[in-house]
């Protein structure tokens, strides 16, 4: 779905792009992303990380095949410690944040109200977009540290 959404936006821009997809294992991610960023570097402009484990991935990736921070715009979910300190870092540019729990809580809530008759007539929004001044915010809360 998350590339369906993509195709909607990129495709009517003329702007080309292409999903590597792995399994939800970080070291075949890493694995796939360096050996992919090592053989198209030249056509790479920008990443987008549809998922923690590889937006929280990009530093590792960037070492391996000698990428500097910032040299590749990056963008993606950013709901782990490890993609937080990225964009703190400069390796992410910003980070899309969305309490779990909240998201969860608010939802159900929703659907409890339709599903006794009364329309949910609004909008909630549910996540954030964070870049580096918010970023240790978010790393806090993540860490089980947050304000209190």
């Amino acid at each position: 779905m998350e590339t369906q959404g993509v195709e909607t936006v990129f495709k009517p821009l003329g702007i080309t792009y292409e999903v590597t997809e792995a399994k939800l294992d970080q070291a075949e991610i890493i694995s796939r992303m360096s050996d992919y960023l090592t053989a198209n570097r030249n056509r790479i402009q920008a990443i987008i990380g549809l998922g923690d484990l590889v937006t929280g991935s990009i530093k590792r990736v960037f070492n391996q095949v000698h990428i500097k921070p910032g040299d590749i715009p990056v963008i993606g979910w950013g709901n782990s410690t490890d993609t937080a300190q990225e964009v703190l870092d400069s390796y992410v540019n910003a980070a899309m944040w969305q309490d779990p729990q909240a998201t969860s809580y608010l939802a159900l809530s929703l659907a409890a109200m339709a599903a006794s008759g009364i329309p949910p007539g609004f909008d909630i929004t549910v996540g954030t977009l964070y870049e580096k001044d918010k970023a240790a915010t978010y790393l806090k809360i993540m860490e089980g540290s947050g304000d209190k």
